[in-house]
């Protein structure tokens, strides 16, 4: 070929595909395209709407932008939260990985759902109750619903093919259990697919800016003029280094005659408008993604100002906000989050106002008595320091008297509290502690009638009803101290007392009382005396003005107290509560701000007394506590009981993430609780309520006892023979019975692959060889040696089989499915064989056969196995073989052989000075290391010779394809199932096998 075809490679005028044109010299290059531009824009009307992958989606700048946007939502803080609002740890949110920081952790997620509308964690690590405490991302790509291969065997699945509870993940091959897998799901359709088009559209208008950037379209190139001479490489170059100089210099360039000029009219960029082209591109993926065009570089409005904090939040509410309801909704379901608590964003900081802004709605909010001055240092993240009275306090006692240890504590007796915790009107939680002698620092002055001691520990537990209590340092605040009356056992009707001192030490609050006067007094003061009132007990109110009390995060039971009114205070004989005590004193299973007793809010020194019930309702009441004390064997018990039934269920729920569809689950309130939290409704309180006449609430109490104490009784003389046709037998399709399975230890071992179909396929092979090398003479010539091949062919088979099934047992069904049952059936035939024909295969080879002695048994026949494989270092290749196939009658003659001392000579455990042992069941027979494994498919007859095969798996090969299933509905009366795949199986080297014959009868 010419050097002109060679360089231009010129097409036909009709269509202009390529044009190159190369010089000799590198300054003298000039190259068209593959493709004109124009046509490049014009293929992008055709363009496939398949998904296409992200890491192409993330080469397009604005897809990018769209994408660091939206996962700006990492950067804020994710936190968990109570019922009232409050922030509470979450250890799964403060590090969800403890290798990652959570930023990332979150943009990876964000990122899977944008692009690919899931995203998955991997829980790592859980408490001792079950929540999980750290998690991984794990890339999309490396996460399965499906099995791999053979893994289906081994999934929780029934014959039936019904799932067991709790479906399984692969991730990365490996099955992973569902509740270890939190699944994200995305409010939007994923990008790759939903916008694939015009993904595809903005790559080919920046492949075509590249070209006009790297490559300028060519003006002009020379064409050989018709029936002109060839010219040689050196005339061409001449010709071109002239023309060159001559523009270069802006004259007039000479064309030969030999030589035709051409132009190129190519459309320039302003031609193609491709700066239009680009900006509606992105205006696409701006719609696609959900953002503000403006935020991908384009200007679409007129806006010219508009306030931080309205864009902010408008971008949070138009385009964040469907991404963190997907994480946190999921983050917030019982299996990551405890019932009552929920995951959330922290926008405070996101959505922070400019100074003057703030400050004038913290003016607002305090003096409506929304916010407190602790929340407002909180917000702005200065350090706490003591609160002031509130600005109501100072307006109605303007003489506030401050109370030793107490800095800042208002000096008004407050109103009366809206929290009730206790049973009757009382409104008072009382809390005990247990404390030694030398803590409580008790001790009694009759001289100065005074008594004195540690009246609270801060953050010890204790109990007070169903709850039990813990006290911040410096967590109680009183009025005047002289408010705070000491009473005996918290009869408030038998006040003793008043607080002459009160203040606040490193070990807890510790107060001193002042004894009345009286013969109430003395006896208070005698009995303190005697050591039999000696300890203190506290009561404490909740009130709306900065008082306030929380759950222990890790104990729900716990109430810690942040702030609180001491009411009073009572000196007991039990510091800490007893049984009775907690019978006698219930704290309210409220929080603060809930009134159970139906207070009204006014506080009542003196509680009224009950209306005096007649001797009718006495009885009445007796009888019906005995009769529930009977049935169920004792209040305690059941309520223990009716306890640690709660407690066992509290921990986190069960979430398959293989499940498609949305699971919806019905929880409803228990009716009585007996945990110290609030049922629906309280059990004593319905009791007395229904002794009062209340038929609503004794017909509650009632049918709750019928339904979990009282015993069924005979009504009706029904017996299960009376009503047996109402009682059909139950089909439990859960426990159907399939056929066992045998394992194939020849195929696996052979197995090298899958066919695509039926066409032969050849493997070249050595044959011989000679003379290739041998002694040298000097002078002489050696004698050329020879060398052959072989080849091999081996032809797939087909394999196929089919069952036909009735059409009306296709049409019923059946439970189990009628048709898994028969496809797993043939699956099971299948495998079994593809063992068969594989122990067939080395059957039928004719290879070195080493005969063992028939009869022979323990030491003996061991002896004679041993000498056989090691003479195998011998031969050609030396002992290359991988794989002992035993028959049934050698391999349970060398499992029971035993020396002359009868020890076993191949032991399951605690081999000594043996040459091998057996494996776990029976398993498996390790003969001075290699693996003799039992094959039911080798033929055996008792008192015959049988064989056994030892084989180099690299010599024998066996490849099948998977098993097709093909439904047929060709005919009214029935439905075929059939089955079809192609098998092959061949050894391409028959010195790689060995066959093992043994008699076990002499």
């Amino acid at each position: 070929m010419s050097w002109w075809r060679k360089a231009l490679g010129l097409p036909s005028a009709a269509v202009f595909e390529r044009a190159v044109l190369t010089a000799a010299e590198p300054s003298a290059k000039f190259s068209i395209d593959l493709r004109p531009v124009d046509a490049v824009i014009q293929a992008s009307a055709s363009l496939s709407a398949a998904r296409i992958s992200r890491r192409a989606a993330l080469s397009v700048p604005a897809v990018l932008r769209g994408r660091n946007l939206l996962c700006s939502i990492a950067t804020l803080p994710l936190v968990t939260r109570d019922g009232d609002r409050r922030v509470v740890r979450s250890p799964l949110l403060e590090q969800i990985d403890p290798n990652v920081p959570n930023p990332v952790v979150l943009a990876q997620t964000v990122e899977d759902l944008v692009f690919d509308a899931i995203s998955w964690w991997r829980v790592t690590a859980r408490n001792a109750a079950g929540w999980p405490t750290s998690a991984v991302h794990c890339d999309r790509d490396t996460v399965s619903l499906e099995p791999p291969g053979d893994k289906w065997r081994e999934a929780r699945t029934l014959p039936s093919g019904q799932q067991l509870p709790g479906g399984s993940v692969w991730v990365n091959g490996v099955e992973v259990p569902g509740r270890d897998m939190i699944r994200f799901d995305s409010l939007n359709p994923p990008l790759c697919e939903a916008a694939a088009r015009t993904i595809r559209r903005a790559l080919l208008i920046e492949q075509v800016a590249a070209l006009y950037a790297s490559d300028p379209r060519p003006q002009d190139y020379f064409t050989p003029a018709e029936g002109a001479d060839q010219a040689d490489d050196d005339e061409i170059r001449e010709i071109l280094d002239a023309w060159r100089a001559a523009r270069r210099e802006r004259a007039t360039a000479y064309v030969p005659s030999s030589l035709k000029y051409n132009s190129v009219d190519s459309p320039s960029p302003a031609d193609l408008q491709l700066a239009e082209l680009e900006k509606q591109v992105t205006v696409g993926l701006a719609n696609a993604m959900g953002v503000d065009p403006e935020d991908l570089g384009v200007s679409t409005t007129t806006r010219t100002y508009q306030n931080g904090v309205d864009r902010r939040q408008d971008r949070v509410n138009d385009t964040l906000s469907e991404y963190m309801v997907a994480i946190t909704a999921r983050l917030s379901m019982n299996d990551v989050t405890r019932k009552g608590h929920e995951a959330d964003f922290e926008l405070d900081a996101y959505l922070r106002a400019d100074p003057s802004t703030r400050w004038n709605t913290y003016e607002i909010g305090l003096r409506n008595k929304v916010i407190t001055v602790e929340e407002v240092r909180a917000k702005e993240g200065l350090p706490a320091v003591p609160i002031e009275p509130s600005a109501a306090n100072r307006v109605r006692n303007p003489k506030p008297q401050e109370v030793a240890g107490m800095p800042g504590a208002s000096t008004e007796a407050t109103a009366p509290v809206a929290a009730n915790f206790s049973n009757d009107t009382d409104a008072s939680a009382v809390v005990s502690f247990a404390m030694d002698s030398a803590e409580a620092q008790f001790t009694v002055d009759r001289e100065t009638r005074t008594v004195s001691g540690l009246l609270v520990p801060w953050n010890k537990i204790a109990r007070s009803g169903w709850s039990k209590w813990s006290f911040k340092p410096n967590s109680l605040k009183w009025t005047d101290a002289s408010r705070v009356k000491l009473n005996r056992e918290h009869d408030r009707s038998t006040a003793v007392a008043y607080a002459s001192e009160l203040k606040n030490t490193q070990t807890g609050l510790w107060g001193s009382f002042k004894v009345a006067r009286g013969a109430a007094g003395d006896e208070v003061l005698s009995l303190a005396e005697d050591k039999v009132l000696d300890g203190f007990s506290i009561e404490v109110d909740f009130d709306g003005d900065g008082s306030e009390w929380t759950r222990d995060p890790d104990d729900d039971l716990v109430k810690v107290v942040m702030s609180g009114q001491l009411r009073g205070c009572a000196i007991t004989s039990a510091p800490a509560f007893d049984d009775a005590r907690v019978e006698r004193v219930a704290a309210s299973r409220n929080e603060r701000n809930t009134d159970m007793s139906g207070s009204t809010g006014t506080e009542q020194e003196t509680p009224a007394a009950a209306p005096a019930l007649g001797p009718e309702a006495v009885a009445a009441f007796t009888a019906a506590v005995e009769a529930f004390t009977a049935n169920a064997g004792g209040i305690s018990e059941a309520i223990n009981a009716l306890v640690e039934a709660q407690k066992n269920s509290e921990g986190p729920a069960n979430v398959d993430p293989t499940q498609g569809k949305a699971q919806f689950e019905v929880n409803e309130e228990p009716l009585y609780r007996f945990d110290g939290r609030k049922g629906q409704h309280d059990f004593s309180s319905d009791v007395i309520k229904g002794l009062k006449g209340d038929e609503e609430a004794k017909d509650r109490v009632q049918n709750w006892m019928r339904d979990h104490f009282a015993q069924a009784r005979a009504e009706f003389a029904v017996t299960t023979g009376n009503v047996s046709s109402l009682n059909p037998n139950r089909n439990r399709p859960d426990l159907y019975v399939d056929q066992l399975q045998y394992r194939t230890p020849i195929w696996d071992a052979i197995r090298k692959g899958t066919l695509e179909d039926a066409t032969p396929f050849v493997l070249p092979k050595f044959n011989t060889s000679s003379g290739l090398v041998g002694a040298h003479t000097q002078g002489t010539e050696p004698t050329p040696g020879a060398l052959t091949t072989t080849a091999q062919t081996i032809t797939p088979t087909a394999v196929s089989g089919k069952i036909e099934i009735t059409r009306e047992a296709w049409d019923q069904g059946g439970n189990p499915q009628l048709s898994t049952i028969v496809w797993r059936q043939m699956l099971r035939a299948w495998d079994e064989g593809l063992e068969q024909n594989a122990a067939a295969l080395l059957a039928g080879l004719t290879v070195t056969t080493l005969t063992l002695t028939a009869g022979s048994v323990d030491k003996a026949l061991a002896k004679q196995v041993k000498a056989a494989l090691a003479g195998l270092h011998f031969v050609r290749g030396g002992f290359r073989f991988q794989d002992f196939e035993l028959e049934q009658g050698l391999y349970s003659a060398l499992t029971n052989a035993t020396d002359d001392t009868g020890r076993t000579l191949f032991p399951v455990i605690g081999a000594q000075n043996a040459d091998g042992l057996t494996g776990n069941l029976f398993g498996s027979l390790n003969i001075a290391g290699l693996a003799g494994k039992p094959a039911w498919a080798l033929p055996y007859t008792a008192g015959a010779v049988n064989s056994s095969y030892l084989f180099n798996r690299e010599d024998v090969h066996g490849w099948a394809t998977n098993p097709q299933r093909l439904d047929f509905e060709y005919q009214v009366k029935s439905v075929e199932i059939g089955i079809w795949g192609y098998q092959a199986l061949a050894c391409t080297r028959t010195d790689g096998v060995r066959k093992f014959n043994y008699d076990e009868t002499a």
